[in-house]
């Protein structure tokens, strides 16, 4: 016997692909005129695999549909709904998704490259392994989902909701992040390399820097990012990667760093108060001005680093390195194990 709902979305799938394939001729024209499916209902329709590339489906009612393996590329998808839709391995590139629901979506290594999800609802979504290479998220929200390895390099994600996601060795590498929230989420081994999370600089107009406290960034890469003005509290970050990233008045406060690579980044003005830096490399590092009160700098390595007007009051320096680099008018009042031969105010 079929069933019912065998016989609906046999009937669903049958009903779009007779459209793409006997094209509508529009009366003024030679030309076919593509059949719109816009507002149309297809909740739990069965389009696994179908071709619908550029297809129409503006408003469109797709809850719980199957578009496994489908084609979708520049598909329009302004205001749909597909929560719960199955998108696994589905072709979805340069489509607009603007304002759609993909709240709850299972899409793993589905292709959204180009696409455009502009203040779309991905919450609870997993697209594990998924491409957003190049994609528009402005104001889009991800919270709570499931990104583990997606792409989203090269992605435009101004004021981005990431709050709690899971993107374990997801890379975001040159993506635009300004705005974004990140807080508590699990970033391990994530890539930013070039990525710009930060704030313009002082005194410049813009968006305000990303949110990443609370976040596991353990064995993350920054190489080179703009983290201006990014809180970084409480964060994990041992072992993460920051050399020659831009860190000016980011605040790394009670955040756990240990073994951290900061060769060549910049930390003017920066926050680090109580911070756990143990092991940390600072090398060729730029700290004028830096708030280091009360962290744990037990083995850090300063050497060739700029100091200047930095604050080491309470700090742990046992073990510390602060050779060939440069130092005035430091803070070292109540600091603990100061180098033999580092001068600076609280010494003798």
């Amino acid at each position: 016997m079929i069933k019912p709902r065998a016989i609906v979305r046999s009937a669903a799938a049958a009903f779009v692909a007779a459209l793409f394939v006997y094209p509508v001729w529009a009366s003024d024209s030679k030309k076919p005129a593509a059949e719109t499916l816009a507002a149309k209902n297809f909740v739990g329709a069965d389009l696994r695999g179908a071709a619908l590339a550029n297809a129409d489906f503006v408003g469109a009612d797709l809850r719980g549909a199957n578009l496994a393996n489908a084609v979708l590329d520049g598909a329009r998808l302004v205001g749909a709904n597909l929560t719960g839709a199955r998108l696994g391995g589905a072709s979805l590139k340069n489509a607009d998704l603007r304002e759609t629901y993909l709240r709850e979506i299972v899409a793993a290594n589905a292709d959204f490259s180009g696409a455009d999800l502009g203040r779309a609802d991905l919450t609870r979504a997993d697209a594990r392994n998924a491409k957003f290479v190049g994609a528009v998220l402005a104001l889009a929200t991800l919270a709570n989902g499931q990104f583990d390895g997606a792409d989203f390099s090269r992605a435009f994600m101004p004021g981005a909701k990431l709050t709690k996601v899971k993107a374990d060795t997801a890379r975001f590498a040159s993506a635009y992040l300004a705005g974004a929230d990140l807080g508590q989420a699990g970033l391990r081994r994530a890539g930013f390399a070039g990525a710009d999370l930060g704030a313009r600089g002082l005194g410049h107009p813009g968006p305000s820097p990303a949110l990443l406290a609370g976040a596991d960034l353990r064995n993350a890469d920054f190489a080179g990012a703009n983290l201006t003005g990014v809180s970084l509290r409480e964060a994990v970050f041992e072992g993460a990667r920051f050399a020659g990233a831009r860190l000016g008045s980011a605040d790394l406060t009670w955040g756990r760093g240990r073994g951290a690579d900061f060769t060549g980044a910049d930390l003017g003005w920066t926050r680090a108060y109580g911070a756990d830096l143990r092991g940390a490399t600072l090398r060729d590092a730029r700290a004028p001005m830096t708030q280091f009160a009360g962290a744990d700098l037990a083995d850090a390595d300063f050497t060739g680093a700029i100091l200047d007007k930095t604050d080491l009051s309470q700090a742990n320096l046992a073990g510390a390195r602060l050779v060939q680099g440069k130092m005035s008018d430091v803070n070292l009042r109540a600091a603990r194990a100061i180098p033999v031969g580092v001068k600076g105010a609280g010494t003798p």
